[in-house]
């Protein structure tokens, strides 16, 4: 650190990391620790660690049975999720098995039938005008 610790700042510090001078930044520490043999330094200690001391005993009340049914009640249904995700999945699948089969079809048709061959007959049959 710079610049000397004041009781300005050393009360900031005590607001901002409380009454224990372990838990403040490393650059004041020292500076600190020798502040606070000074009495007003140690009452900023001493009001900054009943804070601490209060806010340690406070704990969240555990929600009313009304308010976790409604909470649980409300929540989006995870089997509906997974159903739409399970339709999209095959869908996408189906799309996928009909590309590739499109794709091979026409694969086949290529290599099987020339498309300089002279005669009209294709992999399909003839397909020129049939004589009864």
């Amino acid at each position: 650190m710079n610049e000397p610790l004041t009781i300005p700042r050393f009360e900031e510090l005590a607001d901002a990391y409380g009454g224990v001078i372990a838990h403040w930044p490393e650059d004041v520490r020292d500076a600190a620790l020798r502040m606070a043999a000074q009495p007003d330094a140690a009452r900023i200690l001493a009001q900054a660690s009943a804070l601490d001391a209060l806010l340690d005993t406070w704990a969240v009340p555990l929600p009313s049975d009304t308010l976790r049914e409604a909470v649980i009640g409300g929540a989006p249904a995870l089997k509906r999720k997974l159903a739409i995700r399970w339709r999209l999945w095959w869908s996408g699948v189906g799309v996928a098995a009909a590309l590739a089969g499109a794709a091979a079809g026409t694969a086949a048709v290529a290599m099987v039938a020339p498309i300089d061959a002279a005669t009209s007959s294709t992999s399909f049959g003839d397909v020129g005008p049939q004589e009864r």
